[in-house]
C-alpha cells in the first residue's frame, strides 16, 4: 500500500498541475466557458467509455499491467497537451487523458485486494487523501508554471506533468506486485468459473448505488469546473488564486480522509457517513447560490461544497467493492469509476449551459440538488439495511 499511496499521488500532482489552467487555455485560443467545461466534459466521456474495460482487463490479466500501461498512457497524452496550440488540440490531448482514467479504478481494485472489509472503508480514505494531497500541491505549481511568460502557457506544466506519469509508471513497474491473485485460479470445476460482469449489477440495491456515483460525480465535477469562470466573473481571481484555492482545498480534503474517514466509517458507516457529508455540501451550495461577494464568505462556501463531496467517492468505492464478488472487485469498480466519469461529461456541460445562458450563481443549484438526491437515497438505503 504505501508504494501504491506514493504512485497515486505522483500521478495526481501531475493530474493536478492542468487542472487550473484548461479554463484559462480555453479562453486564451478563442473559446468561452461553455469551450471550457466542454474540455473537461470529453476527458469524462472518454473515461467513461474506457473505464468498464479498463478494469474488466485488470480482472482477467493483473492489475499491475493495467496500472502501468495507463501511466504510460497519460503520460504520452500531458506530451501532447504541452504541445498544443488550439482548442482542436487541447481536446484531442484531453480525450488521450481520459482513455487512461481507467487507473483510478485500478487503484481502488488494488486497494480491496489488499484490505479486508473491516478496514476497506479506511483504505480507501488513505486513496482519496492521497488525491487529495495531490491536488494541495499541484494547481498551485500549476497555477505558477502556467503563468511564467505572461498568460496561461501549457508548455512547462504539461511536461511537468508527462515526467510524473512517467515516473508513477516506473516505481509500479519496479515496486508493485500483483494483487488480483484470483486471475491465477484453477477452472477445472464449474463453480469455480469465473462469473460473468453482469453479477455485478445483480447485487440488492446495486443499481442505486452505481446511480449515486453519476448524481455525486455530477455534483464534485459541477463544482470543480465552474469555479474558476464564477471566481473570475464574481471575483476577480486569476489562474494562481484558483490554483490557491484548489490547494486549500487539497489540504482540507486530506485531513478529512486520512484521519477523519476511519474513524468515521467504523463508528457510522458508509451511509451515514455519506449523508452527513452531503448535508455539508447543500449547506456551502445555499452559500454560493446567495452570490456571496466577499472572498471569506465565498471561500467558506466553496470550501463546505467540496469538502462535504470528499467523503462521497471513499463511501462509495467502499460499498461497491463489498457488494462486488471478488472475483470481479476491478470490474465493479471500473464500472463505477466509468459511471462516475459519465457524471463527470453531464456536470461540466450543463454547468456551463447554466453559466452562460443564465447567471454565475445557477450552476451551483445543481450541486445542492444532487445533494438532496443522496440524502434521499441515504435515507432509504438506511431503512433498506435495517429491514
Amino acid at each position: 500500500m504505501p508504494v501504491i499511496l506514493l504512485t497515486v499521488f505522483i500521478d495526481l500532482l501531475g493530474f493536478g498541475l492542468i487542472v487550473p489552467l484548461l479554463p484559462f487555455l480555453t479562453l486564451k485560443y478563442g473559446g468561452s466557458a461553455l469551450d471550457g467545461t466542454a474540455l473537461m466534459s470529453i476527458y469524462s466521456l472518454m473515461a467513461f467509455a474506457s473505464g468498464p474495460l479498463w478494469g474488466r482487463f485488470s480482472d482477467r490479466f493483473g492489475r499491475r499491467p493495467a496500472l502501468i500501461a495507463t501511466l504510460l498512457g497519460a503520460a504520452i497524452s500531458y506530451v501532447a497537451l504541452a504541445l498544443s496550440d488550439s482548442i482542436l488540440m487541447l481536446y484531442v490531448a484531453r480525450a488521450m487523458s481520459g482513455m487512461m482514467a481507467g487507473n483510478i479504478g485500478i487503484v481502488t481494485a488494488i486497494a480491496a485486494d489488499l484490505s479486508d472489509e473491516k478496514d476497506r472503508g479506511k483504505t480507501m480514505g488513505k486513496i482519496g487523501a492521497m488525491f487529495g494531497l495531490g491536488f494541495a500541491f499541484g494547481p498551485v505549481i500549476g497555477g505558477f508554471a502556467g503563468s511564467l511568460g505572461g498568460g496561461a502557457n501549457i508548455l512547462l506544466p504539461g511536461l511537468m506533468a508527462a515526467a510524473l506519469s512517467f515516473i508513477a509508471a516506473a516505481l509500479a513497474f519496479y515496486f508493485v506486485a500483483e494483487t488480483n491473485k484470483e486471475k491465477h485460479v484453477a477452472t477445472e470445476k464449474a463453480d469455480s468459473t469465473p462469473p460473468h460482469w453482469t453479477q455485478v449489477l445483480k447485487a440488492p440495491g446495486q443499481l442505486a448505488l452505481l446511480a449515486i456515483f453519476i448524481v455525486t460525480a455530477v455534483a464534485q465535477s459541477t463544482s470543480f469546473s465552474i469555479t474558476p469562470f464564477w471566481a473570475d466573473a464574481v471575483l476577480g481571481w486569476d489562474e494562481r488564486d484558483v490554483g490557491s484555492f484548489y490547494s486549500l482545498v487539497g489540504v482540507a480534503t486530506v485531513g478529512i480522509q486520512w484521519f477523519l474517514i476511519g474513524p468515521m466509517f467504523r463508528v457510522l458507516g458508509e451511509v451515514r457517513s455519506l449523508m452527513y457529508g452531503a448535508m455539508v455540501h447543500v449547506a456551502g451550495s445555499l452559500i454560493m447560490i446567495s452570490t456571496p461577494t466577499t472572498v471569506p464568505l465565498a471561500g467558506l462556501g466553496l470550501l463546505m461544497v467540496m469538502c462535504g463531496l470528499s467523503l462521497a467517492f471513499p463511501a462509495l468505492n467502499s460499498l461497491m467493492s463489498r457488494r462486488s464478488d471478488r472475483r470481479l472487485q476491478g470490474t465493479g469498480l471500473g464500472l463505477a469509476n466509468g459511471l462516475s466519469a459519465l457524471g463527470r461529461v453531464i456536470g461540466p456541460a450543463s454547468a456551463g449551459l447554466l453559466f452562460a445562458a443564465l447567471t454565475p450563481e445557477r450552476p451551483f443549484i445543481q450541486v445542492g440538488v444532487a445533494g438532496v438526491i443522496v440524502l434521499i437515497w441515504a435515507a432509504f438505503e438506511i431503512r433498506r439495511e435495517r429491514a
